[in-house]
């Protein structure tokens, strides 16, 4: 692991049971939600997840912090194996990593305060028995979170504040341990159009004040597009292509990368791609296609695409249209 890397992932892969596909049946089935993930990220680095829904993103970031168990595979965190910790060593570990749930709705205890909701990661991690230090801790999470002055909003109760509001909350939650990590699930998608460019710019601006590095899971390749150093584009369980954020929009190499970048809205019409509308559904994780798992839904797939699976490497322009293109 270079010295520069401090989260590494190894053939990470979750499998889930589903039951048998009859009563009497031996066998049992199993949804793959993560089938072989590699990658790596540095320190102080923002990589943006993208995939439709039903991918494994947020799967995979329940890895990453530990709330599942990997079926194979390993996570490496600062040159050490976490992928099989024991309750009191994912504790200390979760000081490091910390997530940022989609629902900020749900995320928040409505029967508590703002101070309390805040406070709450201190006490639990023994940080700070002071309360002068506590208090002073919460007010500065509040306040780089966005929710100035932070006076403001101690007492308040998550139902007295907005959506964008909430959010910043939940981030201040978690900033208040000082992590190493953020996992952002979907942050902006419950909010208004209006409120997502104040969070994704607040997230930007704590990767440069906190050298937080962050993992921002989205569908929507647009709107982390200025933000992330990097992209890994993830469909059906497993990361298709992986690159530097200008690389990948600029020269796409996967046909679901092509797909998902001809959609995003672009204002100059000169600009603008032509138009890949996939056919279909995305198959079933219960039953992954044979070969290359894009190939039923594939607009340049040849008849090879359904027996082999390539590897993660560049292929031919013959065989792109089934290619797992690794960007290094």
């Amino acid at each position: 692991m270079s010295k520069e890397t401090f989260l590494e992932v190894r053939g990470l892969k979750k499998y889930f049971e589903a039951g048998r596909p009859a009563l009497f049946s031996r066998d049992v089935r199993h949804i793959c939600a993560v089938d072989g993930v590699d990658f790596r990220l540095r320190r102080s680095e923002v990589i943006a997840l993208v995939g439709e829904s039903g991918c494994g993103k947020s799967t995979l970031a329940l890895l990453l912090m530990g709330l599942e168990d990997p079926t194979e595979g390993m996570v490496s965190f600062e040159g050490r194996d976490i992928t099989h910790l024991n309750d009191h060593q994912r504790k200390d570990l979760r000081r490091k990593i910390q997530m940022v749930f989609q629902d900020p709705y749900e995320s928040l205890n409505p029967t508590q305060t703002i101070e309390e909701i805040v406070t709450e990661p201190l006490l639990v991690h023994g940080i700070a028995p002071n309360k002068s230090e506590r208090d002073e801790k919460v007010k500065k999470a509040l306040e780089d979170a966005g929710l100035k002055p932070a006076e403001v909003y101690l007492g308040r109760y998550p139902h007295e504040l907005s959506g964008g509001q909430r959010q910043r909350v939940v981030i201040a939650a978690a900033l208040v341990l000082e992590p190493e990590i953020i996992l952002a699930d979907e942050p902006v998608s419950m909010l208004d159009v209006s409120i997502r460019a104040e969070v994704i710019n607040l997230l930007a601006e704590l990767r440069i004040t906190r050298q937080i590095a962050v993992i921002f899971i989205t569908h929507d390749l647009g709107s982390v597009g200025f933000f992330a150093d990097r992209v890994a584009v993830m469909y059906l369980g497993r990361i298709v292509e992986i690159g530097t954020m200008l690389e990948v929009l600029e020269n796409p190499q996967h046909p679901y990368t092509k797909a998902l970048i001809s959609v995003i809205p672009v204002p100059n019409p000169r600009l603008r791609r032509e138009r890949i509308i996939l056919q279909g559904e995305t198959p079933n994780p219960i039953n992954i296609p044979s070969g290359c798992r894009f190939h039923p839904r594939c607009p340049v797939a040849i008849e090879a695409c359904k027996a082999s699976d390539p590897p993660m490497a560049t292929l031919s322009k013959t065989h792109q249209a089934a290619c797992l293109l690794l960007v290094k």
